[in-house]
């Protein structure tokens, strides 16, 4: 019995070890995912940045409307001088 717990303990921490690294992991690449919105705006031609966070994995799409002129933009990462590529909405845990 004694052999048995012996061999039994030392693979049960390795085990919970192991899960606790992969949810970190997980967790930490979540929020590497996460981008600050960024739209062209009408009026200046300029991307600006948005007060919105969205994702770069696929779902939906990200969007935003400004309050002050009640305009829909679809978010955007910003890539150097420019609006890139689409961002998604944040998918919650």
């Amino acid at each position: 019995m004694k052999k048995l717990r012996s061999l039994y303990l030392p693979a049960a921490v390795v085990l919970m070890a192991v899960g606790a690294a992969v949810a970190t992991n997980n967790a930490k690449s979540s929020d590497d995912d996460l981008k600050t919105g960024h739209y062209i705006d009408s009026s200046s031609g300029q991307c600006v940045e948005s007060p919105k966070t969205c994702s770069t994995e696929s779902g939906t799409i990200c969007t935003w409307t400004d309050p002050a002129t009640n305009t829909n933009y679809s978010l955007r990462q910003l890539d150097g001088t420019s609006c890139g590529e689409l961002l998604f909405e944040p998918v919650m845990p």
